[in-house]
């Protein structure tokens, strides 16, 4: 047997348990996702579900998000908000559960998601690639995370919390 075959198998053998070796080390993400009990993105009220929804409804308006998805059987929306930076843009996507918690309380679910949306503009060219015939734009999604920032999720319930009085009202205005 050669040098050079006895230098591609234990290149060979080298790669494979760094294969192996790296795969252990990164570990399953999934692991602790159940082990959280405090949760920064879970709040109650002392409201109904009706009245609580209503309410979180009012507060991501007012806070210049667009409703993109309503569920409102389910009490659920899909709420986004763009900030530009040129043709770029970051998106902020926030999604949000309403449920009963019985005794006219409730608990607001909330799991927020930023991504950058990139344009990326290419040209056209014909003629020896000297003329330029025409462009074509497209749209990019790129760093996706996952808003984990406390201090994100207690400004949204607090200014849920404002709102709460204003739903209240307008719901016994409503009662016969």
């Amino acid at each position: 047997m050669g040098l050079q075959s006895q230098t591609k198998k234990i290149l060979f053998i080298a790669m494979l348990a760094l294969t192996f070796v790296s795969a252990g080390c990164a570990g399953n993400v999934y692991s602790n996702v159940f082990n959280d009990q405090n949760s920064p993105n879970v709040k109650n009220f002392d409201a109904t579900a009706d009245v609580s929804y209503n309410a979180t409804k009012k507060a991501v308006l007012l806070q210049n998000f667009k409703i993109e998805k309503e569920d409102i059987q389910g009490k659920s929306l899909t709420a986004v908000r763009y900030f530009e930076d040129g043709k770029d843009s970051t998106v902020l996507t926030i999604n949000i559960n309403v449920m009963d918690a019985g005794q006219g309380k409730s608990t607001v679910y909330a799991s927020a998601v930023q991504h950058r949306e990139v344009v990326r503009v290419t040209t056209d060219r014909t003629f020896f690639g000297l003329v330029p015939v025409g462009s074509t734009a497209t749209k990019t999604k790129q760093n996706e995370k996952t808003i984990e920032d406390t201090a994100f999720y207690e400004k949204l319930f607090a200014e849920i919390e404002k709102e709460l009085p204003v739903s209240l009202l307008r719901r016994r205005k409503k009662e016969p």
